[in-house]
């Protein structure tokens, strides 16, 4: 079994994760959520931090709260996507920050340069990607379900970095936070129609699955190819083997519930 990446660490009752070699840089706070540590009740026991799901927002903002005063960050730090999975990345930067904290319309991937803005995403499954560029330095922070991830979200995400802050690909660091993991991620025709079709077909990867035409579908080592393509090195991507849909204690799982409304992890990174 591959040694995690991340360390589990708990502070004021909340249970999260980080990346130890970041945390020791001092150059970026970050984290992955649980679910332990919050007010919200069943079905979205403990620590909700989404409003989608359904929770009731008073819950969610109080959780909120909790989670971002672990690094005495406040809500009016915080930018996230409205995460329609799709492949739109907005940066983050002087021409933003005025228009005030908050959702950014149909995004699902931002990025800045700006010391103290804390960028947030949202996964019940999906994959969060973290990106760190320590030369500028600049920050980057993706949601990655299968269907962003064949409209080349993450390397977007990249090019995005490279166009605004000249990050060099070769001192990019990655971290991909927990997410389902492939021997739980059974898909199907859609998915694999839309995987023949997309430009990154060649970097995806499947396992055999139990049924024909119904293969498992492995969301961050896909994601991994995609990257070193972009010439990352494999060295710099840090990747989680925490599964969602296997750890009910821990987290929020779409696919465990059936698909009903259920919460929320977190994951938020900003520059110090």
């Amino acid at each position: 079994m591959p040694k995690e990446v991340l360390q589990r660490s708990e502070k004021e009752g909340i249970t999260y994760f980080f990346l130890p070699r970041w945390e020791a840089s001092n150059l970026v706070g970050h984290g992955f959520s649980s679910r332990r540590g919050g007010v919200s009740q069943a079905p979205y026991d403990e620590l909700n931090l989404g409003y989608k799901g359904g929770d009731r927002p008073q819950d969610v903002q109080e959780n909120r709260r909790r989670f971002l005063n672990i690094w005495k960050k406040k809500k009016q730090d915080l930018f996230y996507g409205e995460q329609v999975h799709a492949s739109k990345i907005i940066l983050v930067d002087e021409k933003i920050l005025p228009a005030g904290y908050g959702e950014l319309c149909a995004a699902d991937a931002l990025i800045t340069r700006e010391p103290g803005v804390v960028l947030g995403a949202f996964a019940a499954d999906c994959l969060l990607i973290y990106f760190l560029d320590p030369k500028t330095p600049a920050i980057g922070l993706a949601h990655a379900g299968w269907r962003g991830t064949m409209l080349g979200i993450a390397p977007g995400v990249v090019r995005a970095m490279q166009n605004n802050f000249a990050t060099r690909a070769e001192s990019l660091q990655v971290l991909m936070a927990p997410a389902i993991q492939p021997y739980c991620y059974e898909v199907g025709g859609e998915v694999l129609q839309a995987a023949a079709a997309a430009r990154w077909k060649t970097d995806f990867v499947f396992w055999p699955g139990k049924k024909k035409n119904h293969p498992y579908l492995n969301l961050p080592e896909t994601n991994k190819n995609m990257l070193c393509r972009l010439g990352i090195k494999k060295e710099n991507i840090f990747i989680s083997k925490y599964c969602t849909h296997c750890n009910p204690d821990l987290f929020y799982s779409y696919r465990r519930s059936g698909g009903k409304m259920t919460g929320s992890q977190m994951g938020i990174i900003f520059l110090r």
